[in-house]
C-alpha cells in the first residue's frame, strides 16, 4: 500500500510538470541568466533574466542579477538605480549594498581603465606685494599601454619673477587587481631656476575589501631643487558615498627640507559627480609648500570643475586662493582642455 501511495504521488507530479512546463522553462530562465552572468556573457545574461522578470516582475534576486549585468556591461546609472531599487524593499540585502560598492569603485577611476587622453591646461597668478605675475602651461598624455597599465608624459612651461623654467616627466601606472593602483613617476627641469632639477616618486591607492566604500592612498617623492632636497610623504584616506556620486578625501602633508624636521600638514576635499563626465570638487588646505623649492607654510582654498563639451572633449576649470607665511599672497585661474581617446 505504501509502494502504491508513492507511485501515486510520482505520478501526480509528473502531470503536474507536464501541465505547466512554463513555469520550469521560466525557472530555467533565470538560472541560465545567472549562469551566463558568471560565465562572462552579459548580454545573453540580460536578455534570460528579463525573460523572466517579465513573469515575476517582484523577484527581487533576479532584479539583483540584472544590476550585476548591468555593472558588467558598464551601465553604471542602470546599475546603480537596480542595486537602489533592491536596497528600498530590502535595506538588508547585503549582496545589494556591496553592489553599491562596486558602482563606487567603478567611479574612482578604474571608470577610466585602459582609456587614454590628451591635456593641455593653463594657469594665471596674481601675486600680492607689487611681485610679477606667474604663468604656466602644460601638456600632459596618457596612452593605455594594456588591459592595466598606462603609460604617461609631462611638460611644463613655468615663468616666475621674469625665469623661465621647462618640466619634463613620464610615469606609469598599474593596476594589479581590482582593489590596487600602483603609480612612479620620474622627472626634472634642464638648467632649473627654481623647479625640481630632478623629481622621483610613487605611490599607490588600495580600497579596503572589507569597507568597499573606503580608499587608503600613498605618496611619496624626492625632489633636488637648486637650493635643497625635498622629501615629501602624503598618506590619505577617501571615502566614497552611497553610489560613488561623492566622496570625501582627507590627505597628510608630510615634507623633510635638506635633513631638517618634519613639517606637517592636511588637505580636505570634496569632489561631486552629478551626471557623467562632469565633476565638481572644493577643499582647503594647511601645510608646507614646495612650489619654488622653499619650504613655506601655506593656507589654501581651492574650487574647480570638469564639465563636458560634447564627446570626447571637456572644459576643466579652477580657482584658488593662497596665504602664505613667507608675505607673498596668490589667487590662481587655471583653465585647460581635456580629450579623452
Amino acid at each position: 500500500m505504501g509502494r502504491f501511495h508513492m507511485l501515486a504521488l510520482a505520478l501526480a507530479g509528473a502531470i503536474a510538470l507536464a501541465a505547466a512546463p512554463g513555469a520550469a522553462q521560466e525557472r530555467n530562465a533565470y538560472e541560465a541568466g545567472v549562469a551566463a552572468r558568471q560565465a562572462g556573457h552579459p548580454a545573453e545574461a540580460r536578455r534570460l533574466l528579463g525573460q523572466w522578470l517579465a513573469a515575476h516582475p517582484d523577484d527581487l534576486d533576479a532584479h539583483l542579477q540584472l544590476a550585476y549585468v548591468d555593472l558588467a556591461l558598464g551601465n553604471l546609472e542602470a546599475a546603480e538605480a537596480g542595486f537602489a531599487a533592491v536596497l528600498a524593499e530590502a535595506p538588508d540585502y547585503r549582496d545589494a549594498r556591496d553592489g553599491l560598492g562596486l558602482v563606487a569603485a567603478r567611479r574612482q577611476g578604474s571608470v577610466a581603465q585602459g582609456r587614454g587622453f590628451v591635456a593641455l591646461d593653463s594657469g594665471l597668478s596674481d601675486l600680492s606685494a607689487g611681485v610679477r605675475d606667474w604663468s604656466e602651461v602644460a601638456l600632459d598624455i596618457e596612452i593605455p599601454a594594456g588591459e592595466r597599465i598606462t603609460v604617461g608624459a609631462h611638460a611644463g612651461h613655468y615663468r616666475r619673477f621674469g625665469l623661465t623654467d621647462v618640466e619634463l616627466g613620464g610615469r606609469i601606472g598599474l593596476h594589479p587587481s581590482d582593489n590596487l593602483w600602483l603609480r612612479a613617476h620620474l622627472g626634472g627641469t634642464p638648467k632649473a631656476d627654481f623647479r625640481p632639477e630632478i623629481e622621483v616618486g610613487g605611490g599607490f591607492d588600495l580600497r579596503l575589501a572589507s569597507a568597499r566604500e573606503t580608499v587608503l592612498t600613498f605618496d611619496a617623492a624626492y625632489q633636488r631643487f637648486p637650493l635643497q632636497d625635498v622629501v615629501t610623504v602624503n598618506p590619505g584616506l577617501a571615502r566614497y558615498l552611497p553610489g560613488g556620486r561623492a566622496w570625501i578625501t582627507l590627505r597628510g602633508i608630510g615634507t623633510i627640507a635638506d635633513g631638517g624636521p618634519l613639517q606637517v600638514g592636511g588637505l580636505l576635499r570634496g569632489d561631486y559627480v552629478p551626471a557623467d563626465r562632469w565633476r565638481l570638487f572644493v577643499g582647503a588646505a594647511n601645510g608646507p609648500d614646495t612650489d619654488l623649492g622653499i619650504v613655506t607654510r601655506v593656507t589654501s582654498l581651492f574650487g574647480g570643475l570638469e564639465a563636458p563639451l560634447g564627446k570626447p572633449f571637456a572644459l576643466t576649470g579652477s580657482l584658488s586662493r593662497e596665504w602664505r607665511d613667507a608675505g607673498i599672497d596668490r589667487t590662481e585661474m587655471r583653465l585647460g582642455l581635456k580629450a579623452r581617446f
